[in-house]
């Protein structure tokens, strides 16, 4: 989660989940690449996960490079990005027969929030996509949505995610491990009366992300490449859970976090870690600590 997003921390809750907020602390034993070029003869998964911290630009380009090579090796490829909600795929495929190569149409067609996505810091990703012709499809769900399932819980969650939620094995350690990184993402100013309803909604945003995925395989995809946060693409608590839920084998899942340094991976969250330099940013917890 950007820092601008951040600032809205308590304005927003359902759409600032802090698993994509701040790189994790714990010690990896992902394996850490400080190249985001991977030589062109390694096959990947047919289920590719690239995090990002969502302000730091050289995540966005390295992620760019990445789709580019991926596209390439597979062109039947569809790419999934958690900027925009799967209710939108229809006005976005519709955008490019009508305006083919057209970022600009494509993201209004996605209803795409420039401004809390910063764009245009994503706008190598959707070159990258939309010039090779690969299919673009949105992974979230609707703000209006989410902040019902806050408020709700199980009633406002979309009937198919909520089945595939109740395939997904969850304990009491993955509880708490989403409950501690939104409040960390928060700078601990999150209400502990609110921390239930910001897990569900998260993992209501996990799940649309990996049904996104797997209607993608359905309908034809060799590969499906997803771009999210980092806490997103994370292997103990995010999308892959619910991928595996729906029998996608482990070995078909490639999840790689895009951290900056001295910022260390989850241990078992990530297959590998890249690195880029840190962009110059404000203090995130600085309104918090007034």
């Amino acid at each position: 989660m950007n820092t601008a997003f951040r600032g809205a921390a308590l304005a927003l809750l359902p759409m600032l989940l802090a698993a994509c907020a701040s790189p994790p602390t714990e010690a990896t034993d992902a394996t850490d690449k400080t190249s985001t070029t991977l030589p062109s003869s390694k096959v990947e998964p047919e289920f590719v996960l690239l995090g990002e911290l969502h302000d730091n630009p050289d995540h966005h380009r390295a992620r760019a490079e990445q789709l580019r090579r991926l596209i390439a090796q597979e062109p039947t490829t569809v790419v999934v990005f958690e900027q925009f909600s799967r209710s939108e795929d229809a006005a976005v495929a519709q955008a490019r027969k009508t305006a083919p190569g057209d970022v600009n149409a494509v993201i209004d067609a996605a209803k795409f929030d420039r401004k809390g996505w910063r764009w245009p810091l994503h706008q190598p990703l959707f070159d990258a996509a939309l010039q090779s012709g690969a299919e673009v499809r949105g992974g979230n769900i609707d703000r209006d949505q989410v902040r019902k399932i806050v408020r709700e819980g199980d009633a406002a969650w979309p009937a198919d995610l909520l089945a595939l939620r109740d395939r997904t094995a969850w304990n009491g350690t993955q509880q708490d491990v989403l409950s501690k990184d939104i409040q960390d993402g928060h700078c601990g100013a999150m209400p502990e009366a609110m921390l239930p309803g910001m897990v569900q909604a998260q993992r209501a945003r996990d799940a649309a992300m990996a049904q996104a995925m797997l209607d993608a395989k359905k309908s034809g995809a060799k590969r499906v490449v997803l771009i999210a946060g980092n806490g997103h693409v994370r292997r103990d608590v995010a999308v892959p859970v619910y991928l595996q839920a729906a029998g996608v084998p482990a070995s078909d899942i490639d999840a790689i976090a895009y951290l900056e340094p001295g910022s260390a991976a989850t241990a078992g969250g990530y297959d590998r870690v890249e690195r880029a330099p840190a962009p110059s940013r404000e203090d995130p917890c600085a309104q918090f600590k007034k």
